[in-house]
């Protein structure tokens, strides 16, 4: 498995802090999967609507 690193506001990070039963990695991959998949969806969709 792969790791990298993101810079987030200090803010967030607090909040994040102040709730420390998350996973916030789970969170974050969960995110990036969802966002994956609604721009593959959405390339799908275009592909149909130009033919």
């Amino acid at each position: 498995m792969k790791r990298f690193t993101i810079s987030i506001p200090e803010d967030l990070k607090r909040e994040m802090d102040s709730l420390p039963d998350i996973n916030w990695p789970q969170v974050a991959k969960e995110s990036i999967q969802k966002k994956i998949q609604m721009l593959d969806e959405f390339e799908c969709f275009e592909r149909s609507y130009e033919k």
